[in-house]
């Protein structure tokens, strides 16, 4: 029998519904694995792009003592062994070409300016001379001549030293008052004089690679702690003449060798690999840096300290932490997908195999083997599913994004699926000729090892809820990724209870076709009865649409919270509606003016500066700020912040501390003044302004001013709506251009980000997606039983049933399963939430910030049930409507 023409010609209609959930399927499961991976290696990408190079990058340093590599080839030499200590992992993802980061250099740390040699002198500036292996191609000079060979010059008293040639940027040669032509003196001991030849500029300022060297362009103020003087620094760039003199005997000298890394070479998939290839080298290269290893000759004066160092492994092990977090609830929705479109597909061959059942079985009674049967029937199920999963398969090759194992695999399973379960339908009602029942007149009971199997789904789907709220989704992801078993069962789940309705759905249909036995109007009975006494078939829908509507409430439920939790991570960054910081003190007229911003409502003047606590090396942070009125601004809105301290006697100021601060009577703290803070209260956490808990003391405003000092302002919190920040900016007027943060923008920032952009795209496409192959169950299994339903349907109408009996028998008949059906997923959706516990991390698609749980909205998840049922149930009353009525002669010609 020619399974061709059965597919394309004489069932045609099926065929083609089975295809097209095929194609859809696979296109699905084929492209979102896809999108979602790219996602994954966007996010990496962002991150490593988004943080200092020398977070990316691998660097050698080497302090030295005495000897010293006295020219670029002896740097170059040693940049090869560095380079051949890579690992095959990380040498292809190191970017050594021209143009990258790869670069060699050597610069002095804490040279003082002694003095000049002519007048200008200034106090407490330091000038570190830095070389660079790359500076030709790196700056160019805008004023005076590059840095040639050393000299001497003559010092007052006539004394001899050498003479080096340098150059500046503009700011610092302004900012230090430090012009072209000067000479300065450097060092208190084997001083050295430092000629100014040349302003230079880099060639590209926002290129990476000066994250490396970002002492070579801005000037670092450093305050003194109870001092008024500030210490200035900047790295001042010299010529390679310059290394045969440069020596660790009187100055602190550190050479460094600088690997770039590319980060578009590095993906999700070879994260891990990158990592152990890090760890090696950082061993062997930082044992070679001590010189450890004798006789290698990696540097003269083996023995000096040195190490190698990287933020890559950190780096790269935070971010597949984050990953296998956000693969948690991907793949969970993911799972969901797939195992609602597998059960939609074995409806869609259910059906074909409906439709071709007549002509099996005459082929059957024929004396057709067992084997050619069911080699017909799997064969017109792959003509058609296979081409269809093929097609979605080649489609899904559309979807960006790099290629995954489930997108090969997955549409291989759906079309093997599809065969199969024809295989097996077929065999199973074929197995005997002649082998037809009606289903709808006798009832078969379930089989002992049928109801053993759903209850060991439904034991198993139970424990798995409990390990899911004891141990959670994200159980060592940073070492073995997503749990597998865990994360099957939410759909095992959502299965069981599935399972569960089937069985106990007739005994209700029964009880209430018992009540309306006895009223007058047959339609009520007809239908419930019908309902009751369903084909076997005919509850297989709710072991899709209870997933279907599971998962698609889980979603709308997530997404709900995804938002909320959006928007208060940008809240935490923010700290206020806007938040202005400064790195110079805001002058008072400067606050007035952006006072008069229009959509201002309210500033808050703060202060915030690192404060030593006690008299040790401990830092942490001060914030003086005004409470009561920072506290108005915050009214509304997620954040709060506790109530201002109690008042203590003067001097002592009170503060709100950490909580590691807490057991303190008092604290001295060293700010613009010597502060004695009494803890009074304690605060986790200051939204915006510091995110960590440790070190932190919130005092009053005025704080530095009761201990004889100043309030520099250097933060402006600010109250208001549609703040515009480029207007914030100009109000403020200061001569370096302050940061300035907004709610709006740090939630734009946040949801443009690949992870949150990918998984409101996959929660809606998923609810999409699931909300039509509920939608599609229904309507298959109307036209599956729509032959039977029409015939009985004519019988009656012969009896006096009207239309529109008919379309009502039609509507109750299927009415009850899609209710209770919508009414279970509902109630499963909204709890698989809570079943999950811990294992839904959505902080990871908030910007990190850590938000504990989220708010439940049921009033969506709610709305799109009863939006699901209504369209079914619609669904149902149009297919009554539209359906042909037959006549008592059609009915008898098809054996009735």
């Amino acid at each position: 029998m020619n399974v061709l023409v059965l597919a394309t010609r004489v069932h045609r209609g099926a065929a083609a519904v089975l295809a097209v959930l095929t194609l859809t399927a696979s296109l699905l499961i084929g492209g979102l694995p896809r999108a979602v991976q790219g996602a994954y290696d966007n996010a990496l990408h962002e991150v490593m792009n988004s943080v200092p190079a020398h977070r990316t990058d691998l660097a050698v340093l080497q302090s030295v003592d005495a000897d010293v590599i006295g020219d670029a080839e002896g740097f170059a030499a040693a940049m090869d062994r560095w380079q051949r200590l890579l690992p095959p992992d990380l040498r292809a993802v190191a970017d050594l070409g021209p143009g990258s980061r790869t670069h060699a250099a050597a610069k002095t740390a804490q040279t003082p300016v002694s003095g000049r040699i002519g007048p200008g002198h200034q106090k407490h500036q330091y000038v570190n001379i830095g070389w660079l292996s790359d500076a030709d191609r790196r700056v160019r000079y805008v004023e005076g001549t590059a840095p040639g060979p050393v000299t001497t010059a003559e010092r007052p008293g006539g004394e001899r030293t050498p003479q080096f040639d340098i150059a500046l940027t503009r700011e610092a040669s302004q900012r230090m008052d430090i012009p072209v032509g000067t000479t300065l003196v450097l060092g208190h001991s084997d001083m050295i004089a430092a000629r100014v030849t040349a302003i230079f500029e880099p060639v590209a300022p926002r290129d990476r690679y000066w994250d490396h060297n970002r002492d070579m362009l801005a000037v670092r103020i450093e305050s003194q702690p109870g001092s008024d003087n500030n210490d200035t620094y900047i790295t001042a760039l010299t010529s390679a003449a310059t290394l045969a003199k440069l020596d660790g005997r009187a100055r602190r000298l550190t050479y460094q060798w600088i690997i770039g890394v590319d980060s578009a070479a590095i993906d999700a998939r070879n994260a891990r690999q990158v990592i152990d290839a890090t760890s090696v080298f950082v061993d062997k290269a930082g044992t070679l840096a001590m010189g450890q290893t004798v006789g290698q000759g990696v540097l003269p004066g083996g023995g000096s300290p040195g190490r190698a160092t990287t933020g890559l492994a950190t780096l790269l092990g935070d971010y597949l932490v984050r990953l296998g977090n956000a693969e948690s609830l991907l793949l969970l929705l993911l799972a969901g997908l797939a195992a609602v479109a597998l059960g939609v597909i074995a409806l869609a061959v259910q059906l074909l195999t409906e439709r071709v059942r007549p002509t099996l079985g005459l082929m059957r009674a024929r004396g057709g083997s067992l084997g050619q049967v069911v080699g017909t029937g799997a064969g017109v199920a792959a003509a058609v599913a296979v081409p269809a999963a093929l097609a979605g398969y080649l489609l899904s090759y559309l979807v960006p994004g790099p290629l995954t194992p489930i997108s090969h695999i997955g549409p291989v399973v759906l079309a093997l699926a599809a065969v199969l379960f024809a295989a097996g339908r077929t065999a199973l009602v074929h197995r005997k000729p002649l082998h037809d029942r009606r289903d709808d007149v006798v009832s078969r009971r379930p089989s002992p090892r049928r109801l053993m199997l759903e209850l060991v789904v439904v034991v198993l789907a139970l424990g798995g809820a409990y390990l899911l709220r004891t141990r959670g989704l994200t159980t060592s992801v940073a070492e073995r990724g997503a749990d597998p078993f865990l994360m099957a069962m939410p759909v095992a789940l959502t299965v069981a209870g599935a399972l569960i309705t089937v069985r106990c759905y007739p005994y209700p249909l029964r009880a209430i076709s018992a009540l309306v036995d006895r009223r007058p109007r047959a339609v009520p009975f007809l239908g419930f009865t019908l309902a009751a006494r369903a084909r076997s078939f005919s509850a297989l829908p709710v072991l899709i649409l209870l997933p279907a509507l599971t998962v698609s409430v889980f979603a709308a439920v997530i997404s709900n919270g995804l938002t909320s939790t959006q928007r208060e991570a940008a809240w935490q960054r923010a700290g206020a509606d806007a938040r202005i910081d400064s790195a110079v003190a805001i002058p008072p007229e400067a606050i007035e003016r952006v006072r008069r911003v229009p959509g201002v409502r309210e500033v808050v003047p703060a202060a915030k500066e690192s404060v030593q606590i006690g008299s040790g090396g401990v830092f942490g942070i001060g914030f003086a700020v005004d409470l009561a009125a920072y506290r108005k601004i915050l009214a509304g809105t997620p954040l709060s912040m506790p109530a201002p301290p109690e008042a203590v006697p003067a001097p002592a100021v009170p503060a709100l501390v950490s909580p590691e601060l807490i057991g303190n009577a008092t604290l001295q703290i060293g700010w613009k003044a010597r502060l004695t803070v009494v803890p009074k209260g304690t605060v986790t956490a200051l939204p915006g302004v510091y995110g960590e808990p440790r070190g932190l003391i919130v005092v009053p405003l005025d704080a530095n001013e009761r201990a004889g000092s100043r309030t520099e302002i250097n933060t402006l919190l600010i109250g208001g709506t549609n703040l515009d920040p480029a207007r914030l900016t100009a109000a403020a007027g200061l001569s370096v251009p302050p940061s300035v943060t907004t709610v709006s923008g740090e939630l734009s920032r946040i949801t443009s980000t690949p992870l949150a952009g990918t998984v409101q795209t996959t929660l809606l496409v998923v609810t999409l997606a699931l909300g039509g192959y509920a939608l599609l169950a229904v309507i298959i299994v109307l036209v599956i039983t729509g032959a039977e339903r029409s015939t009985a349907l004519t019988y009656l109408r012969t009896l006096g049933m009207s239309e529109r009996q008919a379309r009502g028998l039609t509507v109750l008949e299927i009415a009850p399963m899609i209710v209770l059906t919508a009414l279970v997923g509902l109630l499963l959706g909204l709890a698989l939430p809570a079943a999950l516990g811990p294992g839904i991390d959505l902080s990871v698609y908030a910007g990190d910030v850590r938000i504990e749980g989220y708010p439940v909205d049921v009033l969506t998840p709610s709305l799109l049930a009863i939006g699901l049922a209504g369209v079914a149930m619609a669904g149902a009353f149009a297919h009554a409507a539209i359906a042909r009525r037959r006549s008592l002669g059609s009915a008898l010609r098809v054996g009735d």
